[in-house]
């Protein structure tokens, strides 16, 4: 008894401390934004613990962000309850008027009419005086005057408000229209500065434009000849250099120039990588299981003229008698005789045996290419394919063939990861003439197109969905299109879950192929950018006859599906996929593991 009266003592004269956790944020008064939407600005978070100074800063930020939304007259108190299960934050707005934009206004702007400026941005008269939308429309002009060959301009922004109504003003100051007067490179060891201004594309005595520059700065970068490229204006008077690129002014030591207001000298800043490079592989494939060894080397500077070199060697074995082997090469020239046409040529060997089979295969490719845009190719090359075997070839009773072709294609890429995307498109097609005035043993015509999208979802995820479709048709001296020409799908790289080539009416040697497909790829990715993620996927497909192409009945097409990791390295994704037929699997079928590198698409 004396104890429990001790207790009670100690209790009645130290008080309980009261909870320091946030168990609620409520808001009053908020007529114009959502409950949830000003929660998430805040730094207070329901069940963590409570502080006075994060209070205090939320309190100012909902301010800033009423103020930005147009109301000039805002009034928030905050008051702070506390409950038994922690503390209670109510946040009462008085919102008061909200200032629209009764007019907007354009001074200053001889060069472009007020109805070419006003169609750039979105704010309108009536529109509610929102902070950002003036800053896109401040942004929007500038940057028709910078496009333009106006590096100088600046806009003055004035707005006077009267009680629920305010009238901007933007006034602008265009500067003089300049030139470029001349072309500088600094910070290059190895590559020259020919080089490097005949890839910028800018030409001395041309106007002004920021854009152009951007794009220069993209076609340095996909030179893979340098880490770092910044490109900077350099005014008259004590040699002060702008970098255009982040829109902050330097000082260029060292630097001495005379360009007057409307001659302008542009210097690029670049920091080069290595140009040569060369790489080992060592790996296993899985279906059929086969080793992977390869090796290859690369110059990015050949002959010090920006000229690309590259050779591979691979060898593949199974773990039977059977293997294949390619020795690869590839030669690019860019900018031929200065123009914006680059020039390939790729000349490469395969053999492969399978069984009592024997193979080889010489390959040669010669075309050009131009660079509408640094993400947009088209070109055109010459193919000589000769085939000859140990066995007759399919549909014949010859051991070798040779295939003459003209091809074309188109190539669009805004990917923003070669190996691991989260966002963009790939898009390429490609149509090829064989035959007739080419001469050769086969005449067709074929077509293959491929289109990936890529689009990041919820938290590190990214939806990643491909169509592939190619018809070959043959004219002329050929009846059937031959095999090492026509389609085939299964196993590691389209249909997942089936063995490689098992799908398609013409069968050769035990491999299955058509002169049409249809192929859909459709996966969900993890992106943690660390060591691993993982993947679920599934795949449809079809290899059929030309006279089928167009079918879309579901009986025309198997389906699989399964899940994957992906240990990303250096070199792409080393990929681990389990696999399982949807359609007719045969019995026992436990599906199938699939091993290789990159993703399938």
């Amino acid at each position: 008894m004396l104890n429990l009266i001790l207790a009670l003592s100690v209790l009645s004269t130290f008080p309980m401390p009261e909870s320091t956790v946030v168990s609620k944020i409520n808001f009053q008064g908020n007529q114009s934004f959502k409950s949830n939407l000003l929660k998430k600005m805040l730094s207070v978070r329901e069940k963590d613990l409570f502080y006075d100074s994060e209070l205090e800063r939320d309190l100012s930020d909902l301010e800033l962000f009423y103020e930005s939304q147009g109301f000039k007259n805002i009034d928030i108190d905050v008051e702070v309850k506390t409950a038994l299960k922690g503390k209670i934050i109510y946040f009462k707005i008085n919102e008061g008027h909200r200032v629209k934009a009764s007019s907007i206004k354009l001074s200053g702007n001889s060069n472009f009419s007020e109805k070419k400026i006003r169609s750039l941005f979105e704010l309108k008269s009536g529109d509610y005086l929102i902070a950002s939308k003036i800053s896109d429309a401040e942004k929007a002009i500038i940057k028709l005057y910078k496009n333009s060959g106006y590096p100088h301009v600046t806009i003055d922004q004035q707005i006077s408000s009267d009680n629920n109504y305010a009238t901007i003003n933007f006034i602008i100051n265009e500067g003089s229209l300049a030139f470029i007067k001349d072309l500088k490179v600094r910070g290059n060891q190895k590559v020259s500065n020919k080089v490097i201004l005949r890839t910028t594309e800018i030409k001395v005595g041309e106007k002004f434009s920021l854009n152009k520059l951007e794009k220069a700065r993209q076609r340095l970068y996909a030179t893979r000849l340098f880490e770092r490229v910044s490109f900077y204006i350099l005014d008259t008077g004590p040699s002060v250099a702008r970098d255009l690129s982040s829109d902050t002014t330097r000082v260029a030591k060292g630097d001495r120039t005379t360009t007057s207001s409307d001659s302008l000298t542009i210097r690029f800043d670049v920091l080069e990588l290595p140009p040569k490079s060369i790489g080992f592989g060592l790996g296993i494939q899985t279906p059929p299981a086969r080793l992977l060894l390869s090796s290859e080397w690369e110059h990015l500077n050949f002959l010090s003229k920006g000229h690309g070199l590259f050779f591979s060697l691979s060898y593949a074995p199974t773990f039977t008698s059977d293997w294949r082997g390619e020795i690869k090469s590839i030669y690019r020239i860019f900018y031929v005789l200065n123009s914006s046409i680059n020039f390939m040529m790729q000349p490469s060997f395969k053999y492969e045996k399978k069984d009592s089979v024997k193979q080889n295969e010489l390959n040669f490719e010669a075309g050009l290419s131009h660079f509408f845009d640094p993400k947009l190719e088209i070109g055109t090359y010459l193919r000589y394919l000769r085939i000859w075997a140990n066995l007759p070839l399919m549909f014949s009773s010859q051991t070798k063939s040779i295939t003459n072709s003209q091809n074309f294609y188109l190539r669009y890429d805004t990917r923003d990861n070669l190996f691991t995307p989260q966002k963009g498109l790939f898009f390429t097609t490609n149509f090829q003439i064989a035959g007739s005035i080419f001469d050769g043993n086969n005449d067709f015509y074929k077509t293959q197109s491929e289109l990936s999208a890529f689009y990041p979802i919820l938290y590190h995820f990214v939806f990643g969905c491909r169509l592939m479709t190619g018809l070959a048709i043959p004219y002329g001296r050929t009846t059937v299109v031959p095999y090492f020409e026509a389609f085939n799908l299964g196993g590691n790289n389209g249909l997942r879950g089936y063995a490689d080539k098992t799908l398609g009416p013409i069968v050769f040697n035990g491999e299955h192929y058509g002169e049409a497909i249809s192929n859909i790829n459709i996966e969900l990715r993890t992106h943690f950018e660390k060591l691993i993620d993982f993947v679920t996927f599934f795949d449809i497909g079809k290899v059929s006859a030309r006279k089928n192409f167009t079918d879309i009945k579901p009986a025309m097409f198997q389906y699989s599906s399964g899940a994957g990791i992906r240990i990303n390295t250096p070199f792409g994704p080393i990929r681990f996929d389990y696999a399982k037929q949807l359609k007719d699997a045969p019995s026992k079928d436990w599906g199938k593991i699939h091993i290789g590198l990159l993703n399938v698409f």
